[in-house]
């Protein structure tokens, strides 16, 4: 789903009987359940083989629009995960911070201090191969809705 602002995508995933994740959660599911790779399907560098982003000549791989979901089986996670690089921007529950110092080291959301932008994860189809890197994140206002901007829900394992 895209063009949802981070209300709107919060209260979706509420809805549907899950929640957006945490950007800890996030990234360790990126990185194919913690491990220190580049990108999601480890470190060969970003291509349209791997995931929808800009190819630099268009975006989208040349079709200058998001796909539908897990168009790029080659770019899953070791778990199956498919587009945790490209296609589209994922709304996350945290607040955006520059840096880590104080972030929760238990893989909670950082609510607090409350900030002024949410966080988004994964880059998009107007993304380069350096914006689909595992560890890249960007901050949006959280009224904000666009097309390469969507959600992930999940869900607690019982």
């Amino acid at each position: 789903m895209t063009y949802v602002d981070w209300n709107q995508a919060k209260t979706y995933c509420d809805w549907a009987g899950g929640r957006l994740p945490t950007e800890a959660e996030w990234e360790y599911a990126a990185r194919s359940a913690g491990q220190p790779i580049e990108y999601p399907w480890r470190h060969e560098t970003a291509t349209c083989h791997w995931a929808l982003m800009y190819n630099g000549v268009a975006n989208g791989c040349g079709t200058g629009r998001t796909w539908p979901v897990c168009s790029k089986p080659s770019g899953n996670t070791a778990q199956g995960l498919c587009d945790m690089a490209g296609n589209v921007w994922e709304w996350v529950q945290d607040w955006y911070h520059s840096d880590y110092e104080g972030a929760p080291n238990d893989g909670n959301a950082w609510e607090d201090p409350v900030g002024s932008d949410r966080v988004g994860r994964g880059g998009s189809i107007l993304s380069d191969a350096d914006y689909l890197r595992t560890f890249r994140r960007d901050h949006t206002d959280p009224a904000t809705q666009y097309y390469d901007l969507g959600i992930r829900c999940v869900k607690d394992a019982p």
